[in-house]
């Protein structure tokens, strides 16, 4: 059995599927480009807001702790000074612990509550602290780092180190700077600040799905909202850490960008950004599931999806109306033609339009009442022909049959007997009127051979 592609070809398609078809495309065709630039455009513009949105909030967490380093700096150039005036330059072992100086010291460290300790040392590395704190192991080395800085005539940051133990711990920094007379060295005054206030901000900046946290030059993490890192934790295995800490001394501007990264066996689409510290070799780094940033986007496009598929269903059934109003006439219009076809000219089409269908249906009214009439005259017109016909073929028998007295009323016998044979037979009205009209003439058609011989 051969699988003809015609067969499954139509051999008439019906203008509502066609008119249903080219309404839909004109409708929804420039609806759905429209959408989609509209969409697109949206898009792009609510990316950006989210990009500037953290590059806002680690702007202002950059320029507040470069704000905060600068005043520590001025206060410690201004305990310095007090401490040349104070000393007369001399920091011995005799006069370092002088109560002058333990006072300027204590006064210093109880200002501000974000110092939690800090220690005067002279070129021996003899000296006075005070604050709130002991120095660990961790800090005693830092402390060290300072003094060899110092000697260097250099100022130092130290790393940040957890103030108390443990992950919940608020993280400290060791700031220092040297003391110097005539150019000499004469020691040096550190102190270590508490980044408590800095935990603060990022837990306050870290908001709905947004994680902020602050790293050193080496990816190390300095500050985190919550617990989820340990303070000193390598955190370059996070790509925006990574592009921070490749960029070495060159990043002085803002960056943003878009990465993966790699949660248990799973990958998470991120969007980060980090702003460098002007003051110091960090970075205030802020970073969002793509999910949970761009969530306004993904709902727009679900709206929008939505509201399409709603466009198209309106446009469907507004197309559908349409062609119906087109279809449904002519489809009227062509049964009543079918019906004048088998001869039935009793068929009016009702229709209350003022289109041009409405004109066409009143003209095929009138037409068809035109043919009814023209049928009604002709099927009279048959019926006194057919009279006339027969009162002819009568009047010729009986023309015949009144040449002979015995032969009077033979014609009619004739027809009478036939007919009800024919009948009895079965045979069909036509051939039963064509016997009929036979049987009149048949002495008609004897009698008109004999005279013609």
């Amino acid at each position: 059995m051969k699988f003809s592609v015609k067969a499954l070809i139509p051999s008439r398609i019906p203008i509502l599927y066609l008119m249903l078809a080219v309404l839909t495309v004109i409708s929804v065709v420039p609806l759905y480009f429209y959408s989609s630039m509209v969409v697109g455009t949206n898009r792009d513009r609510l990316k950006t807001n989210e990009m500037l949105l953290e590059n806002t909030i680690t702007r202002t967490l950059a320029d507040d702790i470069a704000q905060r380093q600068s005043n520590l700096r001025a206060i410690l150039a201004n305990l310095a000074s007090a401490i040349q005036v104070a000393s007369g330059g001399n920091l011995s072992t005799e006069h370092v612990a002088t109560p002058e100086l333990r006072a300027l010291l204590e006064q210093f460290v109880y200002s501000s509550d974000s110092l939690a300790y800090a220690t005067l040392l002279n070129s021996d590395a003899k000296g006075i602290s005070a604050g709130r704190m002991a120095p660990d192991v961790f800090l005693q080395r830092e402390l060290e780092r300072a003094f060899a800085a110092a000697r260097e005539g250099r100022v130092y940051n130290g790393q940040a180190l957890s103030g108390g133990g443990g992950r919940r711990a608020d993280p400290v920094m060791l700031v220092s700077a040297p003391l110097t007379t005539d150019g000499r060295f004469i020691g040096m005054i550190a102190a270590v600040v508490d980044l408590g206030y800095l935990t603060r901000r990022l837990l306050d900046a870290s908001q709905g799905g947004l994680v902020a946290y602050v790293v050193d030059r080496q990816g190390r993490l300095v500050a985190g909202a919550g617990s989820d890192y340990a303070i000193g934790q390598d955190m370059t295995n996070l790509e925006i850490v990574k592009n921070w800490v490749d960029q070495g001394a060159r990043t002085k501007l803002v960056a943003t960008k878009e990465f993966d990264f790699q949660d248990g066996k799973k990958r998470v689409a991120m969007l980060g950004t980090y702003s460098p510290v002007a003051t110091l070799d960090w970075a205030a780094v802020a970073q969002k599931k793509q999910q949970d940033a761009y969530q306004d986007v993904y709902e727009m496009q679900h709206n929008a999806n939505l509201l399409a598929l709603l466009a198209v269903f309106v446009s469907l059934g507004v197309s559908l109306f349409a062609a119906k109003s087109i279809t449904t006439p002519l489809g009227t219009l062509t049964d009543s033609s079918r019906a004048i076809a088998r001869g039935d000219f009793s068929k009016r089409v009702n229709l209350k339009s003022r289109t041009e269908i409405g004109e066409l249906a009143d003209t095929f009214n009138h037409m068809t009442s035109d043919l009814e009439r023209l049928v009604v005259d002709l099927k009279r017109a048959a019926v006194e022909n057919r009279s006339l016909f027969l009162g002819s073929i009568q009047m010729l028998a009986g023309a015949v049959d009144e040449k002979d007295p015995y032969t009077r009323g033979h014609s009619d016998r004739v027809t009478r007997y036939s007919v009800l044979i024919a009948r009895e037979l079965g045979l069909s009205n036509e051939v039963v009127e064509m016997i009929r009209i036979s049987a009149q003439l048949h002495d008609v058609a004897r009698s008109a051979s004999k005279t013609a011989s």
